[in-house]
């Protein structure tokens, strides 16, 4: 909204930090709605999925006249698939309660923000290093506001595409799988696999055959390739300027921390430290190897 002169100008800054809230409390409702609303039918129509893995178990068997598939259809018989669509929902409440726990602290994030130079200001009443200080605040919040807006353009294109070839496909809830899809793509490195591996699967589960599923895996597998091995790139430049040793090490680390939240913010969280690092002379040589090109500043 700072971009607007006029907003940044004449708009109190109460109002923009109202307005900012509202919106992350409208995509945080809208995210809800759709995981619960796509949960509960999914829920209600399993028995429909359900009887379709015996039609895939014999398709293998006849397939390669093999009789291995038995003890998996011995399984798949025993397993209660709704069950494990209500326990995804269980975990979707634990999801719901990271959200209401987002909305808390970006309430009181923006309340603080209102008066944080003023202290920043009182703690360093030196104005030369109040500058250095506001200018790191400053060059890390435009790095990752860069990121997160580079990754979401990015993440959309792919979300929007997956959602063409899933109604093409005839794949039920393409909106949100479509959707999953565009969320998962935030998760560096494993991200991209897991959201294109929960459509094809259940394609499997809808038609009762593998080649729906098959086209979903190469058609949506083309779209991630594309976009990730190509437009990424291009797009995204040295906006995060992470090792991917780095990445994948703070993936697994704050994954283990904070679970899947952990994993959305292992970029975001990394880079803020490698920029904090460049400036400290210590730390400047673990900043170095932390970056992926060694340029740090």
């Amino acid at each position: 909204m700072n971009r607007i002169k006029f907003v940044k100008t004449k708009v109190p800054v109460w109002v923009k930090n109202l307005i900012s809230f509202l919106i992350i409390l409208i995509v945080l409702n809208f995210i809800v709605n759709i995981v619960y609303s796509n949960f509960r039918i999914l829920a209600n129509s399993y028995q429909k999925y359900l009887t379709n893995v015996d039609i895939l178990i014999n398709s293998v068997n006849e397939t390669f006249n093999i009789d291995m598939m038995e003890s998996i259809k011995i399984y798949f018989k025993d397993f209660d698939f709704g069950s494990a669509v209500f326990s995804l929902l269980n975990y979707s409440s634990n999801l719901l309660g990271t959200a209401f726990m987002v909305i808390v602290y970006a309430l009181f994030i923006f309340i603080e923000e209102s008066s944080f130079k003023k202290k920043l200001e009182k703690v360093f009443p030196d104005s030369q290093q109040f500058e250095e200080t506001y200018s790191l605040i400053e060059r890390v919040e435009s790095s990752v506001s860069k990121y997160l807006g580079l990754k979401t353009l990015i993440c959309l294109a792919t979300g929007i595409l997956s959602y063409i070839v899933l109604l093409l496909v005839g794949v039920d809830f393409p909106v949100f799988w479509a959707f999953l899809i565009f969320l998962f793509n935030y998760i560096p490195i494993i991200g991209s696999y897991v959201a294109t591996l929960l459509p094809v699967i259940f394609s499997f589960l809808q038609f009762g055959s593998f080649a729906p599923g098959l086209l979903v895996l190469i058609c949506v597998g083309v779209v991630q390739v594309v976009i990730g091995n190509f437009i990424d790139p291009r797009v995204m430049g040295n906006s995060i300027n992470l090792s991917p040793l780095v990445i994948i090490f703070s993936l697994a680390f704050w994954g283990a921390i904070w679970g899947i939240t952990g994993m959305f913010l292992s970029v975001p969280i990394m880079v803020i430290i490698v920029i904090a690092f460049s400036k400290m002379p210590q730390f400047r040589p673990v900043a170095i190897l932390m970056s992926g090109n060694g340029e740090i500043d």
